[in-house]
């Protein structure tokens, strides 16, 4: 859109989102899709982080250099990362973690250049990094929390999302470009430029809930910088741009870390009341079994000495045993002979003593 002199990026956001309220409303009614409705505390809430998210990021470009605002949406990563792990109990694997490390890296390495720091430039970072990934964490717990789906989450959040871009973003990007978006001079490519921006929205912001509802924030967040990637591929396979050694390293770096997050990130991980369970499972605790029959291979006492005799006889003076008064039993060695009688009520389970 720069090509045509439209550098309103905040207004421009508010269109998108209320051009996809539009199509998601127009699917219901269409009969494609089902509503469903959303508490209103949840909608404002959503709707308010998702708006400040956006008008954080273009202060955050505004008054930062282009590498510094580079670093802060990597910082975004572990930000998700550390809130999903402390608030929503989720869990990743070191190996996991290093990946995510890895892949920072690799980013950081193509895109981050000629890095300048100034104070309201790294306060506007700071609320874009908290604000960007407490939306994208938000998309995702409100429609697990709620049992909504991706497109009904947009049916209820995005229009009123819009309005608050379309209000506030005039005054964002007067800041960020020093004109008013009616000092635009509109022209026919310029809108049709436009439209197609709408329609490219309603399909990114659609895969974007969608992901979100089904994966956590720091997947989404990996995601992101894959979308890094294919831009650079795209523009060098399309475009001939040049790629040079230091952007190519940290390209494959960077996909060597996705490859590791994505194996290591979809293994389960157990923990909490789950990994005690799965203790006590492999524990394998055997309870004593009432004798049997069975030659003594299921589980019953075998008398000594019994071998390979018929499994009668080997309950006949366990059973003897039982049975006996106790007069008998209190008369001493001798009515088993040669001690065999302690020996074999040592040997009984507690339920037949």
């Amino acid at each position: 859109m720069s090509v045509y002199r439209f550098k309103y990026a905040t207004t421009v956001s508010g269109l998108h989102f209320v051009c996809c309220a539009w199509a998601v409303w127009g699917l219901e009614r269409a009969g494609v899709t089902q509503a469903a409705d959303m508490p209103l505390r949840e909608t404002l809430m959503f709707a308010l982080v998702g708006a400040l998210s956006v008008g954080f990021a273009n202060l955050s470009l505004l008054l930062n250099s282009v590498g510094f605002y580079q670093v802060a949406k990597l910082l975004m990563s572990p930000f998700v990362a550390a809130v999903e792990m402390l608030w929503l109990g989720k869990r990743f694997p070191l190996p996991a973690l290093a990946c995510i490390g890895v892949v920072l890296t690799g980013v950081a390495i193509v895109t981050v250049s000629d890095v300048t720091v100034n104070a309201p430039g790294v306060a506007m970072a700071v609320l874009f990094i908290f604000m960007g990934g407490s939306q994208q964490i938000l998309c995702g717990h409100l429609q697990a929390k709620l049992k909504l789906q991706s497109h009904q989450l947009m049916s209820n959040t995005s229009f009123l999302q819009g309005m608050i871009l379309m209000i506030v973003g005039p005054f964002v990007d007067k800041l960020a470009c020093s004109k008013w978006i009616l000092e635009w001079e509109a022209s026919v490519p310029g809108l049709e430029m436009l439209a197609l921006s709408c329609l490219l929205a309603v399909a990114v912001n659609g895969s974007q809930y969608l992901v979100l509802g089904r994966f956590t924030a720091t997947s989404f967040q990996v995601l992101g910088h894959a979308k890094t990637l294919l831009v650079l591929i795209g523009g060098w396979l399309l475009f001939n741009e040049p790629i040079n050694p230091r952007k190519a390293s940290g390209m494959a770096l960077a996909f060597l870390g996705m490859v590791g997050y994505g194996y290591f990130a979809s293994r389960p991980v157990a923990s909490g009341p789950a990994a005690a369970d799965a203790a006590l499972e492999k524990l394998q605790i055997k309870k004593p079994q009432p004798l049997t029959g069975a030659g003594g291979h299921s589980g019953g006492v075998v008398a000594p000495g019994a071998g390979s005799e018929d499994p009668g006889e080997l309950q006949r003076p366990l059973l003897a045993h039982r049975e006996r008064p106790e007069s008998t039993a209190a008369s001493g060695p001798s009515s088993l002979g040669s001690g065999k009688a302690s020996d074999v009520e040592a040997a009984l389970p507690g339920r037949f003593r």
